[in-house]
């Protein structure tokens, strides 16, 4: 009997599978984006390119602050998964942001657009757009799957197979929250100071 008890706390305590592949992903995210800052510092001190500083668009400075607003949202709807109305509420808004976050993200390529700063110019400048894009595809990604996960929810009951689905969304949107976090506060102070 308390070998049958120990086999089930220790299935119990086991990390799911997708969670695992998940926090595998978020690894080659780190990465992948770590590669790229680092590319960043080293083509910045390399003292026989031209490097032309490039203001920082104050679209980002907004993104950011939506994405966090995002991350709590999206925290809410999973709180009140069980309650449908709160749930939709919670999930719409985070939708949202969501969009409001690539429009501020559009914008600020705009700006340096309109500033003469494009992808094929200073390595300055073609940094932020690939840097940005790159993660914009994870976040686009992620609003993708929001989007899925609100239409299927709003058809059936929450089951546990689902609110797992949803628990896994809202790690994923907390880590590229973070990740684009940690990128804007990059360019902000170490890079385009």
């Amino acid at each position: 009997m308390s070998e049958v008890s120990s086999m089930s706390q220790n299935s119990n305590s086991r990390i799911h599978p997708k969670l695992f592949l998940l926090y595998l992903s978020f690894g080659s995210m780190v990465m992948l984006f770590s590669a790229f800052c680092s590319a960043l510092i080293v083509r910045k001190g390399d003292v026989r390119q031209s490097w032309l500083d490039t203001p920082l668009p104050s679209p980002f400075l907004y993104s950011t602050i939506i994405i966090i607003i995002s991350s709590i949202t999206i925290h809410l709807a999973y709180k009140f998964i069980a309650d449908k109305k709160k749930f939709k509420l919670y999930s719409l808004l985070t939708l949202f942001l969501a969009l409001v976050f690539v429009y501020f993200q559009w914008m600020g390529w705009s700006e340096l657009q309109s500033k003469n700063i494009f992808l094929s110019g200073n390595p300055s400048g073609s940094y932020i757009y690939v840097i940005s894009w790159v993660h914009g595809l994870h976040y686009l990604g992620g609003i993708v799957v929001l989007t899925i996960l609100i239409l299927k929810f709003r058809k059936i009951q929450i089951e546990i197979g689902n609110k797992m689905s949803f628990n896994i969304l809202m790690q994923y949107w907390h880590f590229i929250g973070m990740v684009w976090v940690f990128l804007y506060l990059f360019f902000k102070f170490i890079i385009y100071n």
